[in-house]
């Protein structure tokens, strides 16, 4: 069992998820940028990742790119496709809207966009080409970070805590009640969260168990 520090903790942090609000990757293909995503996930209450791997090499985000992710990666929640099509269809047939992330001046701005809607899927497309255009058409809206530098574009981790700033600053001045778990979501995460603590108990002392037996055969008979 946790700590009583731990237990609190783990309590604060599953009833701050925010309840309507995911994110989508297409592609992303290197596992540190998918680590800093996972990291600004947590930060703003996202508990809930869909992953896409449907032209690039697939991985499990749970223990890649756990450095990049400080660790936060193994709290949250993964769901991986391997077709964007069903996945984006799958969202929309449930009430999400998919608010695609795009380089273009005819997008709506980041900073004009209206994020009031109860169900918000973001949708972010890899480091090199971005979406896909079928991921394009499926979304509902398009949304763009106005730049004023020489390069035209950021990395995907940085798209992904920018939208994810703004979508809970709206929120938070206009629509606070998004930002609200039921009792029955903030219970749902909090077993998750158990469940994990519990699992990564049972592997630390497996690997205690594997070093000492390690070290024991390294001695000098």
């Amino acid at each position: 069992m946790p700590t009583q520090a731990r237990l609190q903790k783990l309590k604060r942090a599953a009833s701050q998820r925010q309840p309507g609000l995911t994110i989508v990757t297409q592609d992303v293909f290197d596992p540190h940028n998918l680590g800093a995503i996972a990291r600004s996930c947590d930060a703003f209450g996202v508990q809930h990742l869909h992953v896409i791997f449907e032209s690039s090499d697939p991985f499990d985000p749970k223990t890649i790119g756990k450095n990049s992710s400080t660790a936060t990666n193994k709290w949250l929640q993964y769901h991986t496709h391997f077709d964007s099509e069903k996945a984006l269809r799958s969202l929309k047939n449930d009430g999400w809207q998919v608010v695609a992330t795009v380089l273009d001046d005819a997008a709506e701005s980041l900073f004009d966009a209206d994020f009031g809607q109860p169900c918000l899927a973001l949708l972010l497309g890899n480091e090199r080409d971005g979406l896909s255009q079928r991921a394009l058409e499926l979304a509902d809206r398009r949304v763009t970070i106005p730049m004023r530098g020489i390069a035209q574009s950021l990395n995907v981790s940085v798209t992904a805590a920018l939208c994810l700033y703004e979508i809970t600053r709206q929120r938070q001045a206009l629509s606070p009640e998004r930002l609200q778990n039921t009792a029955e979501q903030t219970t749902q995460t909090l077993n998750y969260f158990l469940e994990m603590h519990a699992h990564l108990g049972r592997r630390s002392k497996q690997q205690r168990k594997l070093r000492a037996k390690q070290r024991l055969s390294k001695k000098p008979r």
